[in-house]
């Protein structure tokens, strides 16, 4: 007995009946983790609280019994869909997968201040995303027709007499006819660039004169200006905030490209034809 037991045929075969066993424990143990959906505590949370940012309110014990059930069956399905490889070659799985991907990457979570130094030179670089934009405070009168006889004889009725009712003249408008402290670019986006470039160049004096026409994307304007403000570039400590959450928000997006760089560089890429950028 024992020169069997120390014959290396009997150690190969105990070791390969051991290797068996292993492996069927580890194999019914995987079976049984795939066919077993697990719902925890946390999931029946975030099930709850985005029923309550849809509907406005926390669900009931039906509404709850509702949203299991739906999530029981999205994860069967899914993993159905999985097993019989139906999102293989899905170009909108892929998508939703690198996706969510992504947004694992961008979790890095607080991103420290990086002191006055850093905010500065990042603040010389980026001006013109903080620059405070040129405001224009205006009434106008529109014309629709930009031949419209009655253009002319409205505004001098406008500036010789202050009792007008200004509202009541020209076309109809859809949107405003006064605004208030408009920056320069949305009257580009509401009426145009040619517009908002004209408007500028005029003198507001005592914000009491009508001039124009001024022409537009929708038509003719008669123009009252009662406070331009110029454009500036305000200190650092003024935009510190703004400053310091677009500098996090390229951090950010810097740190999530190297790590999607460093993933991509564990695979060889072969693109058939063409080099790989």
């Amino acid at each position: 007995m024992k020169r069997i037991v120390q014959e290396p045929l009997v150690h190969f075969i105990i070791l390969s009946v051991a290797v068996f066993w292993l492996y069927q424990f580890v194999t019914s143990q995987r079976q049984a983790s795939e066919h077993t959906i697990n719902i925890t505590r946390s999931d029946l949370e975030r099930l709850s609280s985005l029923y309550a940012v849809e509907a406005g309110t926390l669900p009931s014990e039906e509404d709850m019994r509702a949203l299991l059930v739906d999530q029981v069956q999205q994860e069967a399905l899914a993993r159905e869909a999985r097993r019989l490889g139906l999102a293989e070659g899905d170009t909108v799985v892929q998508r939703r997968l690198a996706q969510k991907m992504t947004f694992i990457l961008s979790d890095h979570g607080q991103i420290d201040d990086p002191g006055d130094q850093v905010l500065q030179t990042w603040f010389s670089e980026n001006a013109a995303r903080f620059e405070e934009p040129l405001r224009v405070s205006f009434d106008h009168v529109f014309f629709s027709n930009s031949s419209d006889p009655r253009v002319a004889k409205t505004l001098d009725m406008l500036n010789s007499s202050a009792q007008t009712d200004w509202r009541a003249l020209g076309d109809p408008f859809m949107l405003q006819r006064h605004y208030e402290g408009t920056p320069k670019r949305e009257l580009s986006r509401l009426f145009g660039r040619q517009f908002s470039d004209q408007l500028a160049t005029l003198s507001n004096s005592d914000g009491s004169q009508w001039q124009g026409p001024v022409e537009s994307a929708l038509g003719l304007h008669l123009v009252r200006v009662t406070e331009q403000v110029e454009a500036r570039m305000p200190q650092l400590d003024e935009v510190r905030s703004a400053v310091l959450q677009d500098w996090r928000e390229h951090e950010q997006r810097r740190r999530t490209a190297e790590e999607i760089s460093k993933i991509v560089d564990q695979y060889s890429i072969v693109v058939e034809g063409t080099p790989y950028p």
